[in-house]
């Protein structure tokens, strides 16, 4: 049984988007008192800041964005083309459709799944400081937890990449002394590849080090913490190093 809720339209409960979304049949506005609103098309008015609705029975309807939690609306053509041109090294290629992808879907998620893609391919041209801009503007317009970590990486890359290490040294810092748990190790590791890059290799070492013993549940990071640090004590003529 479905549960419809009048809003000038049609809104359908959590197990209708459930449906919705696997038969690909409606975008759906999910709303910060966890309403989720199905519609036809769903578009963001910058100006106004607000989403235009089209609903099911071709009603306009506009929602304050800030009532709105997230909308989810289908991948932009030439998304994935833009992420193979990335992956073929080809960033060139990818700059123009994805400029264009967060031109056309802002407020739709997919901008800044956009802006993570373009960061890389600036990244990739040695663009940093156009890269950290366009991360800049993923880590000023979400809330802490909505960015992914992966994201957080690539932003710190970028960071460190332009030599804006005042900068980088200062958010990783914050995150250290309060963020969650896989991400202040992440932070911990990559203040260790920021010292690196100063050339540090005391401090770098220390970060390697530090990330390898308080935060061994991370067992994604183990790896490439024990890889650094060998290194830099085989670079050090450490006879630690082998072990």
């Amino acid at each position: 049984m479905k549960t419809r809720i009048g809003f000038g339209g049609r809104l359908a409960c959590a197990a209708a988007l459930a449906v919705a979304a696997l038969q690909g049949q409606a975008d759906q506005l999910i709303l910060k008192n966890k309403t989720v609103v199905e519609a036809k098309s769903i578009r963001f008015k910058s100006s106004s800041q607000e989403y235009i609705v089209i609903t099911m029975e071709d009603t306009t309807v506009p929602v304050p964005a800030k009532n709105v939690e997230r909308a989810v609306v289908p991948k932009p053509a030439g998304f994935d083309a833009a992420a193979a041109s990335i992956q073929a090294g080809k960033y060139e290629a990818a700059i123009a459709p994805l400029e264009k992808i967060i031109s056309e879907t802002t407020g739709l998620e997919w901008d800044n799944a956009a802006r993570d893609l373009l960061g890389q391919a600036l990244i990739g041209k040695k663009d940093a400081r156009k890269a950290v801009s366009t991360y800049k503007e993923i880590i000023d317009n979400l809330p802490p937890e909505r960015v992914p970590l992966l994201w957080r990486r690539h932003y710190w890359e970028a960071l460190k990449g332009a030599e804006m290490f005042a900068v980088l040294k200062a958010d990783l810092e914050k995150v250290i002394n309060g963020g969650l748990r896989d991400t202040a190790a992440l932070a911990q590791l990559m203040r260790g590849d920021m010292y690196a890059a100063q050339g540090q290799k005391n401090e770098a070492l220390l970060d390697y080090l530090r990330t390898v013993i308080l935060y061994e549940k991370v067992t994604e990071l183990q790896p490439e913490a024990l890889y650094k640090a060998a290194t830099l004590l085989e670079e050090l003529r450490d006879p630690r190093a082998a072990e």
